[in-house]
């Protein structure tokens, strides 16, 4: 390619994407820039083939971020790993700019940083209009790691199961119809015609590891201190049209009490409780378990993508959407640590045996549930930890798509396309599908 790319931060995800990068040809040394202020991660920017030259020493914040487009033109690529950037400001700069824009999370500057969950819907909504701003122009991929990102992708592939595989009367009787919807690219039809109750979001992370727990240390596979903030911070869940409140309060076993915000339009539910301290059920891996409700970005686009209007733009059918996460042992005790002024990565090389499965069930009474899963086990093969190279071959995916349509402005993931994404990941990692 011709194009450049620019990686904001080369911690274990942005390592092992340049390692997809450079081995999968998509970019050249010469094209590849990594904004980062650690010296660790210069020389291993150096040492994995990366240019000298091309390492921006640079600690980015809301009143300088303008000057790494100094280093970009129109046509070349941005990708948000850091912590503390934020998507929303630089997804806009990208769009006025031309340059296409990829990230893996939301998140804001230090100084502009508010609650999670607040942040997250009032983001949610200023990205729609960017969405809508940016059409025609150069492509970027919003929220495309593994979760967020090809969970929502998943959605769709567990729906084609139902309208392909379903035996049930329902669908049977309606199949040719629900095909062409498909077809149509009409998939809040379909989830209304279906009458879809819920996506339920399964991430379970059986990572077994040697590494002997410090009373004093948080651990975690990914990002230690985002999965800090998130098992501590309020749960969030967006409740749909077909299941009424008090059965979502039953299946995550709260009462109505623990609602600290409810809005009845958008179905927006923040609960007065730790996402750490819920357990609701979900299945993974062939079998059920129990996970924690956690605020999470994609709650938000999944529900809005299969959300159906009427013309005033009231909502008149919505899927609730749950995110239930079952983090490795280490991990989950590490929260109800007394405190925790220590951090501490589970990496590869501290890995004993495990791995993590990340994946999506749609349910509904019209037809049996359908789970779309992936999952990578430790084998001492691949070249990163399962949790890491999720994350890293979903944003190589996003990459891909942004090059290979490029005129298609800022989308979430659900607006990709099921089939192409996962062709893009599935040489690093199996895709499967269960019928329940």
């Amino acid at each position: 390619m011709s194009a450049k790319i620019m990686i904001l931060g080369l911690g274990c995800v942005g390592r092992s994407l340049l390692n997809l990068l450079l081995g999968e040809k998509l970019f050249s040394p010469e094209d590849i820039m990594i904004t980062d202020c650690s010296e660790d991660a210069s020389d291993y920017f150096v040492s994995a083939g990366g240019k000298e030259e091309n390492f921006i020493n640079f600690e980015m914040n809301s009143t300088n971020y303008k000057r790494i487009f100094d280093f970009l033109n129109e046509g070349d690529f941005l990708l948000c790993l850091a912590e503390r950037n934020d998507s929303l400001i630089l997804a806009g700069e990208c769009v006025s700019r031309g340059i296409h824009f990829v990230s893996a999370s939301d998140d804001q500057f230090d100084d502009l940083y508010e609650i999670k969950p607040v942040m997250y819907r009032d983001h949610f909504l200023s990205y729609k209009e960017l969405c809508k701003e940016s059409k025609g122009k150069a492509t970027g991929v919003l929220q495309f790691g593994m979760n967020p990102g090809l969970v929502s992708v998943f959605t769709k592939t567990a729906l084609q199961n139902v309208v392909e595989m379903d035996e049930g009367e329902f669908v049977s009787c309606r199949r040719d119809y629900l095909k062409k919807l498909i077809s149509e690219g009409k998939w809040s039809l379909l989830a209304k015609e279906l009458k879809v109750s819920s996506f339920i979001e399964s991430d379970f992370d059986y990572t077994e590891s040697d590494i002997e727990e410090d009373p004093d240390t948080v651990y975690s596979t990914w990002n230690v201190s985002d999965f800090n903030e998130e098992m501590n911070d309020h749960a969030i869940i967006k409740v749909g049209t077909e299941t009424p409140l008090s059965e979502v309060l039953k299946r995550i076993g709260l009462s109505a009490d623990q609602v600290l915000y409810y809005s009845r339009p958008d179905g927006t539910l923040v609960l007065d409780e730790m996402g750490k301290n819920i357990r609701t059920p979900a299945y993974s891996l062939g079998k059920g378990f129990e996970g924690c409700v956690d605020a999470h970005e994609e709650v938000f686009s999944i529900h809005d993508y299969y959300t159906s209007r009427n013309e005033e733009g009231e909502i008149e059918y919505a899927p609730t959407v749950i995110f239930v996460y079952r983090p490795c042992d280490l991990a989950l005790r590490s929260v109800f640590h007394d405190t925790n002024s220590k951090q501490k990565l589970i990496t590869k090389d501290r890995m004993l045996s495990g791995g993590e499965a990340v994946g999506i069930c749609v349910e509904g009474k019209n037809f049996s549930p359908v789970h779309v899963e992936t999952a990578l086990s430790y084998d001492g093969k691949i070249e990163d930890s399962p949790s890491i190279l999720i994350v890293s071959a979903s944003l190589f995916a996003a990459i891909r798509y942004a090059i290979n349509h490029p005129n298609e402005g800022i989308l979430f993931p659900e607006y990709t396309d099921p089939e192409e994404i996962i062709s893009y990941v599935s040489k690093f990692m199996p895709v499967t599908v269960t019928r329940l």
